[in-house]
């Protein structure tokens, strides 16, 4: 049994003072989501990029939340990139036929 005393005490599991924001979280599987459709989310992942970053400036600099916003935001823009070139392969090759 364990006690309140014994060292795997409840305050190990004790919730972390940084949360995660959702906008973050979002910003993260919207470019996710951008790389497996080629681009189709990635506007809306470069959108709440931007402004899950504007809202991270205003707390903590070095958060982890910040941390997850800039690497979707990095994902969408490399999702969109994909969309463009997608986009320019189909009009060469529909233009071909």
């Amino acid at each position: 049994m364990f006690d309140s005393t014994s060292p795997t005490s409840s305050t190990l599991f004790a919730p972390r003072d940084e949360d995660l924001p959702a906008l973050s979280l979002w910003t993260f599987a919207l470019g996710v989501l951008a790389l497996l459709t080629f681009g189709l989310t990635s506007v809306p992942a470069i959108i709440c990029g931007h402004r899950a970053l504007a809202q991270a400036s205003h707390s903590n600099k070095g958060s982890l939340g910040r941390s997850v916003a800039l690497t979707g935001l990095v994902i969408g823009y490399a999702g969109a990139a994909l969309m463009g070139t997608w986009i320019i392969v189909a009009v060469r090759f529909l233009s071909m036929h």
